[in-house]
């Protein structure tokens, strides 16, 4: 880091950085050539020189003593160096033409060949560079360094400056209590260095700079949370993770010794953003109901994965999301299969809101499909400011060159080599296009390639998962060492036997597991605490899982002992096992419910039989009484009958005789009729011309009658009645005057209808007189 940031501070002076592995090739430098430098005919032949005009190219190739030797011994990324640097050319492999060297210089970084994975470099390629050796700095020296940060953090917090001092000691003091009680000849992966300690500054700065003020307590609860994250994460055993716990506390307080010790450093150590606005200390429960509430919006947008959010469970989230959200941020994550590894990057990231990238490996994957999907990623994250999470498991790297640009890309935010041609000039045109959008003018090709390459730094965050086994986990550390300096680890290892216990509760709740006659023995064997003093009879069944799953564990560890050939026991299997369980039980209930279902059948008919033989019988009764009562209605009726027959006979001889007076009647009422008739014929002529004479009585005859004032009796008579018949009221002469003198007084008369002279008005009228 002191190199690089010494060479990119000269002016004149352009640094790449290139991450050898053990995979490396010359033609990684050749790639390198290529995108930096250009070729050019000159009288004295072919130069490559940097495009830049004037300015040196810098190759830092960092990890330079990785690559593996072929099978003569050699080391032919180092043997090209070696003729770059001593006859400053090399043979172009296109058409032979030698290609001389200009304005490019080489610079390497390594560590020491004693550590794991490390090749001793030839003398012959040594004696051509100074060697500088450079250790890891003192005790003295940390506390200079990060007691310059630590100051300039807490100026953020004027209440706090006095603890500057504290700070950095504490945090140095640990540190190299943790370097000492951990090395790499216990785990490959227990690395420590200064990286470390500018992580943990970098974590407790972020912390603390949105907040507007903090007790001492906070600071030393925000200093262990971020000690615990980096140094306690990657710890394999509980024993390791107990000496951090209780080394923690000690240094707390005895560079502290004032704080509230059960305020600063009582466990769990949560920190999250999810509940606030701020990154603040949450509550376990409160932050499970919390992602319980968001994993079911995820089942439903993105992946219909149970998760049991056991207290394991929970740190892992916050741990995955306090690397997503740091730049840079970069994950390694190791654990057994099942553990949860990938399922619970993908719910982070989705909580994050960051896209999700896996490759698709199939039977004809190569290193082509791999530096595509390398170069749609890239894209994504860098030209259209794209968040993604790349999820890259241990079993998808199918060829060492996979992880020889996964080191490249985590330790310089680019792969040399991957975009060539008209690949490349895609790739600038969409680079201007998402820097304009920003409000950024880049021309030049070099501007827009390093904005490129800061979007991808900042964009892109890298979680690897590998599984613990021993020896693949050597050989990675060992052959690619970004994996492990450019990445935070946590190890996922396997499953506790708490955790046990509450995922076998949780995925047999639908399963009825209850017997409340049940009592347990005198002596239960419980797995975890989590198992009450008076278990259940789920508590047993579930306890009995786990105690299965332990049991194969230690016989495995048994096997392993002997020397004899031992199986895998991950917490897959234990899911499977549960499952299995759950679906033989529901099976097993299943057939007894309908083995019972045909008893309760049977027997249901015989009841329904032995109910429906009394309801009939019942009825049979009822119905002797009704057909009782039924005969001796129809014996009543039918005397009735008899009876009304007669009546019948009498009343139809009665009905003759009236008949025979009917017709004898008829025949007197036609005779009548005859009669009437002659009379109405002789009388009609009279009644026509009487019709006649009163159409011709005028208006000035009626106007003389009403004139009178005191008519002739004859004349009142003849008008009073003509008055009633049509059904006027004329009490007196004067009602009948008016009566006359309306216009409709002669068409009434000549239009009156005889038929309406009925009974009543002549009774009323006439003959009551």
């Amino acid at each position: 880091m002191t190199l690089f940031s010494a060479l990119r501070a000269l002016p004149d002076m352009e640094v790449v950085g290139l991450n050898f592995s053990s995979a490396t090739t010359p033609e990684l430098l050749l790639k390198t050539f290529d995108h930096y430098c250009e070729y050019r005919k000159t009288p004295n032949g072919v130069v490559l020189s940097p495009v830049q005009i004037g300015k040196w190219l810098v190759l830092f190739c960092d990890e330079i003593n990785l690559p593996d030797m072929d099978s003569y011994g050699t080391q032919r990324v180092i043997s090209f160096l070696r003729q770059l640097v001593e006859h400053k050319g090399f043979y172009r492999a296109s058409d032979q033409a030698w290609v001389s060297l200009e304005r490019i210089q080489f610079v390497g970084a390594c560590n020491p060949p004693t550590d794991p994975g490390r090749k001793p470099l030839s003398h012959r390629f040594l004696r051509h560079v100074p060697i500088i050796y450079v250790d890891y700095p003192g005790e003295t020296s940390l506390k200079q360094i990060y007691g310059t940060f630590s100051r300039a953090m807490l100026r953020l917090m004027p209440t706090l400056r006095g603890y500057a001092e504290p700070l950095t000691n504490a945090m140095v003091e640990f540190y190299l209590a943790s370097q000492d009680r951990f090395t790499q000849d216990m785990q490959p992966h227990y690395v420590y260095s200064p990286r470390e300690m500018t992580r943990w500054v970098r974590g407790i700065c972020e912390a603390i700079r949105p907040l507007d003020s903090l007790p001492v307590e906070g600071l030393v609860r925000i200093w262990a949370h971020e000690a615990l994250r980096l140094f306690q994460d990657r710890l394999v055993d509980d024993t390791e993770r107990r000496w951090t716990n209780e080394n923690i506390d000690t240094v707390a307080l005895k560079h502290f010794p004032g704080i509230n010790s059960e305020e600063a450093l009582a466990r769990p150590i949560l920190y999250s953003n999810w509940l606030s606005k701020d990154y603040m200390p949450v509550n376990r429960e409160e932050l499970r109901d919390y992602v319980r509430a968001r994993l079911k919006v995820f089942y439903e947008e993105e992946l219909d994965v149970p998760l049991v959010l056991f207290d394991e469970v929970l740190e892992h989230v916050l741990r995955i999301d306090r690397i997503f959200r740091q730049p840079q941020g970069h994950l390694l994550l190791i654990g057994v299969s099942g553990a949860g590894k990938t399922t619970l990057s993908r719910f982070v990231a989705w909580m994050n809101g960051l896209s999700i990238f896996q490759i698709k490996v199939h039977n004809k994957y190569t290193g082509e499909d791999f530096d595509e999907d390398l170069r749609s990623v890239l894209r994504r994250s860098g030209c259209r400011d794209e968040k993604i999470a790349f999820i890259l498991d241990e079993s998808n790297v199918l060829d060492s060159g996979f992880l020889e640009r996964m080191n490249t890309l985590l330790a310089n935010g680019e792969v040399p080599g991957l975009f060539e041609g008209d690949e490349y000039t895609t790739l600038m045109t969409q680079c201007k296009e998402g820097a304009q959008r920003e409000g950024l003018m880049l021309d030049s090709s070099d501007e827009l390639y390093k904005w490129f390459t800061q979007q991808v730094m900042r964009n892109l965050h890298v979680v690897f998962t590998m599984n613990p086994s021993t020896d693949g986990l050597k050989d990675r550390a060992a052959t690619s060492p970004a994996l492990f300096n450019r990445c935070v680890l946590n190890w996922f290892g396997d499953w506790s036997d708490s955790a046990l216990f509450q995922v076998g509760k949780e995925f047999t709740t639908r399963v009825d597991l209850e017997k409340p006659s049940w009592t347990p023995p005198d002596f239960f064997p419980a797995v975890c605490p989590l198992v009450p003093t008076q278990p259940t009879h789920r508590d047993a069944v579930i306890n009995s899982c786990v105690y299965v799953h332990q049991t194969l564990h230690q016989a495995n560890a048994r096997l392993a002992k002997r020397g004899g050939r031992t199986m895998a026991v991950t917490p897959r299997h234990y899911l499977d096992f549960i499952h299995h369980f759950v679906k033989l039980y529901n099976e097993k209930r299943s057939d007894l419910e309908e083995q019972q279902l045909h008893l309760n059948v049977g027997l249901n008919k015989i009841a329904e039989t032995v109910e429906q033989v009394e309801e009939m019988q019942k009825s049979l009764a009822v119905k002797k009484q009704e057909l009782q009562a039924k005969n001796e209605a129809a014996n009543a009726k039918l005397k009735q009958m008899f009876k009304d027959q007669q009546e019948a006979e009498v009343k139809k001889i009665q009905s003759q005789e009236l008949q025979n007076k009917l017709a004898e009647q008829t025949v007197k009422i036609e005779e009548k009729r005859k009669y009437v008739m002659a009379d109405l014929a002789q009388v009609e002529p009279a009644v026509i011309e009487a019709q006649q004479a009163v159409s011709g009585i005028k208006k000035k005859q009626l106007a003389e009658i009403r004139s009178m004032a005191n008519p002739p009796p004859p004349v009142k008579l003849a008008l009073e009645s003509v008055c009633d018949l049509l059904n006027e009221s004329a009490p007196d002469w004067k009602a009948m005057r008016g009566i006359i003198v309306k216009d409709t007084f002669i068409s009434s008369i000549v239009n009156f209808q005889t038929e309406q002279i009925t009974y009543d008005p002549l009774l009323i009228f006439f003959l009551s007189i």
